[in-house]
C-alpha cells in the first residue's frame, strides 16, 4: 500500500483516476525504453488496496446511474370491469344476412389494398401461444410469406388461423361470440397440385362465344370462368370451389347444420395471361418466364399457374385476451337458424361457408340463382378479378410509351407469389365481413380497458444493471466476511500503548519536510499497519510492522529486553 495516496481526500475521485493512468504511463513508457534509472522506473503509483477500493467504489458509481436507464414511465391501460358496446352480429344475427352482402363488403375492402385486418380497435385474434401478435397479425403473417415466396426458399409453414370476433367501439377483453377460420394457400402448377381444377394445358381452357352458353348455370355450380382484355393484358381465369351453392335460404353456420362443423374445404384459381399487341412485357411477366410453377403455351406467348387454398371454418366463443391479441377456449356454438323471411329480390338470409363467399366475391354471382354475373367480359375492364388481385396487392396502371406522341395504361401482369397473397387477402377480408355487418349497439360478455399508468424497459436491460449490482454486492460483502474473523487491535490496544506508536517513529517523523506528502521517501518508509515489530522472538511484540500479527502467537505490548 502506498499511503500518500490514502492522505488525499480525493484519492477515489476522477482526479485520483488520472493521478493513476499517468503513474500508470510514466511507468510503462520508462519499462519500454528500458530507463532503468530513471525515478518512473520504480512503481509509484498506488497498491493493491486502492485498487480495491476505488474500482469497487467506481463499480457502484456507474451502476446506479445506469439503473435509472433501465426504465421508462408509459402510459398502458388496465382491464376493467365495463362492459363494452358490441356493433356487429351476434349468434341470434348471424344469419339474418345475406350472402351476397357479406361477399361484397369482402370485395370492396379486398379491391382497396388496405391491410387486410379489421377497423380498429377490431382485430384478428392469434391462438394462445403465438408471441408477439400485432394489431395486423394476419397481414403480417402473409406479407412474411409472400416475401419468403418471392425468395428463392418458399416458406416452411403457410397455414394461419385467426378467430374473428364482433367489432368494437374499443379494445375489449372476455368472452365473445365469433367466426373462427384456418386458411392455407400455395402456388401451384398446371399440371400438379390442382384437384378442382383440370387445366394441365391452355388449350383445355374453357372458349366460350356465346354469352348465354357462357354462362349456363351461373350461380349454380361452384366453377366459374372469365376471359378478358384490358390495359395491355389478355387474360383469363376459371375458380373453383369444392362446396355446393345451390342450397339458398340455408345457412350453413347455424344449428340446423351443425353436424357438419367445422367446415372445411378448399378452393383454387387459375389465371392465363399475355401480352397484348403493340404492348411490352413488363418485369413480372418476363420473370414468369422462367418460374418452375409457370406453363407456357402459344409458343411462351401466353402463361398459366395456378393457386390452391384449403380452409377450415367454424363458429363459436373463445375467450379473448387484449393484452396479448390471442383467443383461447374455443366452444363451438352454432348461430341461430330458420330465418323465415325474404330480403331483396333473389336473396336469402343465411351466410354459406366462407369458400363459397370468396366464390361469389371473385365471380359475382347470385350464389343460388341461374342468373349471369354482375361483372361480363366486353364491359368494364376493372370489375373482373384480374383487375381486383392486381389492386389488393399494389398493382395499378402505369403510363407506357406506346407510340412517339401516345401513351397508354398498362396493368402489371400478376406473378404466382402475388395470385397466392391476393387470395389470402381476399380470405381474411370474407371472415372480417362475417362479423362486420349486420345489427348492432348491444352488450355481452366483453369489458373494456381503462387508461393506466406503466413502467417499460428503456435503453439500458436490467439484467446487465443487476449484473453489476450482484458484483458490486459480492466484492464488498465477500472480503468484509473474510476480516470479520480476525480480531481487530482497535479493541484491544489502549491510549498509552497508541502514544508510544507515535513515540516511537517521532525521529523519522523529524525529517517530514514541507507538506507535500506525495515524494516523501521518509513516509514511505513507515510500517502502515500494526503488527509484530518482534516476529523473531518467542513473544510477540505489537507496534507499527510490516509484518501482520498471528493468531497463534502471544502478545505483549512491551518489548522485552
Amino acid at each position: 500500500m502506498q499511503l500518500m495516496w490514502h492522505l488525499d481526500s480525493a484519492w477515489g475521485t476522477l482526479s485520483g483516476w488520472r493521478r493513476t493512468l499517468e503513474s500508470l504511463y510514466r511507468f510503462v513508457k520508462a519499462r519500454m525504453h528500458r530507463k532503468h534509472d530513471s525515478p518512473d522506473a520504480a512503481w509509484r503509483g498506488p497498491g493493491l488496496l486502492w485498487w480495491y477500493l476505488a474500482a469497487n467504489g467506481l463499480l457502484l458509481y456507474v451502476t446506479l446511474p445506469l439503473s435509472g436507464l433501465t426504465m421508462n414511465p408509459s402510459d398502458a391501460l388496465r382491464l376493467s370491469s365495463r362492459k363494452v358496446s358490441i356493433l356487429g352480429v351476434n349468434e341470434t344475427t348471424f344469419d339474418v344476412r345475406t350472402n351476397a352482402a357479406v361477399s361484397q363488403l369482402a370485395r370492396d375492402n379486398w379491391r382497396t389494398g388496405r391491410s387486410t385486418t379489421p377497423p380498429a380497435p377490431t382485430i384478428f385474434y392469434a391462438p394462445r401461444g403465438v408471441e408477439n401478435v400485432s394489431s395486423t397479425y394476419f397481414e403480417d403473417f402473409i406479407q412474411d410469406v409472400y416475401q419468403q415466396d418471392s425468395s428463392a426458399q418458399g416458406p416452411t409453414f403457410r397455414n394461419i388461423t385467426i378467430f374473428a370476433g364482433p367489432p368494437v367501439a374499443e379494445r375489449a377483453y372476455g368472452k365473445a361470440w365469433g367466426f373462427l377460420s384456418t386458411v392455407e394457400c400455395s402456388p401451384t402448377g398446371l399440371s400438379r397440385g390442382l384437384e378442382l381444377i383440370n387445366a394441365s394445358a391452355y388449350s383445355q381452357r374453357p372458349d366460350y362465344t356465346d354469352l348465354e352458353l357462357m354462362f349456363n348455370g351461373a350461380g349454380l355450380s361452384p366453377v366459374f370462368y372469365f376471359p378478358g382484355e384490358g390495359y395491355g393484358v389478355n387474360f383469363s381465369y376459371v375458380v373453383a370451389s369444392d362446396r355446393g351453392i345451390d342450397g339458398v335460404g340455408n345457412g350453413e353456420y347455424n344449428n340446423a347444420t351443425q353436424n357438419s362443423l367445422p367446415i372445411k374445404g378448399s378452393f383454387e384459381m387459375v389465371l392465363w395471361q399475355s401480352i397484348s399487341k403493340s404492348y411490352q412485357p413488363d418485369d413480372g411477366f418476363t420473370k414468369m418466364l422462367n418460374h418452375p410453377l409457370v406453363a407456357r403455351s402459344d409458343n411462351g406467348s401466353t402463361l398459366g399457374f395456378g393457386v390452391r387454398c384449403t380452409v377450415e371454418s367454424n363458429v363459436g366463443t373463445a375467450s379473448l385476451d387484449a393484452a396479448k391479441r390471442t383467443y383461447s377456449g374455443f366452444e363451438q356454438i352454432p348461430a341461430v337458424g330458420n330465418i323465415n323471411f325474404q330480403v331483396p329480390i333473389f336473396s336469402y338470409p343465411g351466410v354459406f361457408a366462407i369458400q363459397s363467399i370468396v366464390f361469389q366475391a371473385l365471380s359475382t354471382v347470385q350464389l343460388g340463382y341461374q342468373d349471369p354475373p354482375s361483372c361480363k367480359p366486353g364491359g368494364d375492364t376493372t370489375c373482373n378479378a384480374f383487375y381486383g388481385a392486381n389492386l389488393a396487392t399494389g398493382g395499378v396502371p402505369r403510363m407506357v410509351q406506346m407510340a412517339v406522341t401516345d401513351l397508354a395504361l398498362q396493368v402489371p401482369t400478376i406473378t404466382p407469389e402475388r395470385l397466392t397473397l391476393a387470395m389470402y387477402k381476399l380470405f381474411g377480408e370474407a371472415a372480417a365481413a362475417m362479423m362486420a355487418i349486420g345489427p348492432g349497439n348491444w352488450t355481452g360478455d366483453l369489458k373494456g380497458l381503462d387508461p393506466a399508468s406503466d413502467v417499460v424497459p428503456y435503453l439500458i436491460p436490467s439484467k446487465l444493471v443487476l449484473a453489476l449490482l450482484c458484483l458490486w454486492t459480492v466484492l464488498t460483502v465477500v472480503p468484509q466476511l473474510y476480516v470479520f474473523r480476525e480480531q481487530r487491535w482497535s479493541s484491544r490496544l489502549t491510549a498509552a500503548e497508541m502514544f508510544r506508536f507515535g513515540a516511537e517513529i517521532q525521529e523519522s517523523a523529524r525529517h517530514l519536510r514541507s507538506g507535500d506528502l506525495r515524494e516523501n521517501d521518509v513516509l514511505r518508509k513507515m510500517p502502515g499497519m500494526v503488527g509484530d515489530v518482534a516476529p523473531g522472538a518467542e513473544k510477540g511484540v505489537v507496534g507499527l510492522s510490516s509484518v501482520p500479527a498471528r493468531r497463534d502467537r502471544v502478545y505483549t505490548s512491551v518489548k522485552e529486553d
